[in-house]
């Protein structure tokens, strides 16, 4: 009989639903709740004692929903959230370690260029993985403060001249870099993969998503947490704002799930 608990996932808004994504498709039998704190949302501008709390709350949460494991789907609160092990018992998986160290795997000029929200950067989380997994006696790094991107994306704006623009202005200091790796260190980033691509065509982009998933896997194999294999999962997706203007922001989501629905956290 295998473990049928949901996993929770969060992340200050939508963009960790692009992390939940590729975690559906690599355990169709696993139950997701999914917690998308719109009504805090941006995190990446707050302080680190602001956003502690709020990963405190929702984690707390999604503990109250017996969760067997939970996946933070958000680089601002996984930088911010070392203080749950002083509370939490269950596997906690955070996606700044898996993709710093994916993406160095994937750099082969290590040129490598880290997109994050101003609080993500601010920590230098991703810095420090960084710095210990290679010496960079040859090639460059550029860590990006982009969390005016996290506004135009839950505003629905990408695909469009207004985000194209913004994602040129921001970075097109690095067209001339020889950038063969971004890491997309922010789960909305991966919604403007198009535009990224446009400034630096000749780069790989590292989403989250991916790295995570192998991640979890390991941990659940290890723990014998997975669910029975022959199930369909469940997914549930939440939210601290209004499940109707959620709803409306995650047409492109396409993975089969509940209606959104309003939780108090």
């Amino acid at each position: 009989m295998g473990n049928n608990k949901p996993i929770g996932v969060f992340d200050s808004g939508i963009g960790g639903l692009t992390v939940l994504s590729k975690l559906i498709e690599t355990f169709p039998s696993e139950n997701f709740i999914y917690v998308g704190d719109t009504l805090n949302c941006p995190y990446g501008i707050k302080s680190p004692d602001e956003i502690a709390s709020l990963v405190t709350r929702i984690t707390k949460y999604l503990l109250s929903q017996e969760v067997k494991a939970i996946v933070i789907a958000c680089n601002t609160a996984t930088a911010n959230s070392s203080h749950l092990k002083n509370f939490v018992n269950i596997p906690v998986i955070g996606v700044i370690e898996p993709t710093a160290k994916y993406a160095l795997k994937m750099s082969k000029n290590k040129n490598i260029a880290v997109l994050a929200t101003n609080a993500t950067i601010d920590s230098k989380s991703y810095n420090k993985i960084i710095d210990r997994k290679f010496l960079f006696k040859k090639g460059q790094k550029y860590f990006v403060k982009c969390s005016e991107f996290v506004t135009a994306i839950e505003n629905q704006q990408f695909r469009n001249d207004f985000s194209y623009k913004l994602v040129k202005d921001k970075l097109d200091f690095l067209s001339d870099k020889n950038i063969d790796t971004v890491v997309l260190g922010c789960t909305h980033f991966g919604l403007y993969s198009s535009e990224i691509s446009k400034v630096l065509p000749k780069a790989k982009l590292i989403d989250c998503g991916e790295p995570t998933s192998k991640l979890l896997k390991e941990i659940l194999v290890k723990d014998r947490l997975e669910a029975d294999s022959y199930r369909n999962g469940k997914v549930i997706i939440t939210t601290t704002g209004d499940p109707l203007q959620v709803e409306k922001q995650i047409t492109w989501f396409d993975k089969e799930h509940q209606a959104v629905k309003k939780i108090i956290i």
